[in-house]
C-alpha cells in the first residue's frame, strides 16, 4: 500500500491529480468547519480577556 503511494508522489502529474481530488473532497468539509473555526476563535478571544 505505502509503496504504491510513493510511486504516485514521484510522478508530478499524478500527484497534482491526487491533490486536486483531495481538495475537491475536502471542500464541503472545510465549508462546514469554517463557521466552527470562527466560533472557536471568538471563544479564544473571550477567554484571553
Amino acid at each position: 500500500m505505502l509503496y504504491g503511494t510513493h510511486i504516485v508522489i514521484k510522478k508530478p502529474v499524478n500527484s497534482d491529480v491526487t491533490i486536486s481530488l483531495i481538495m475537491t473532497n475536502l471542500l464541503p468539509y472545510m465549508q462546514k468547519i469554517e463557521p466552527l473555526r470562527k466560533m472557536f476563535k471568538q471563544l479564544l478571544i473571550l477567554f484571553k480577556k
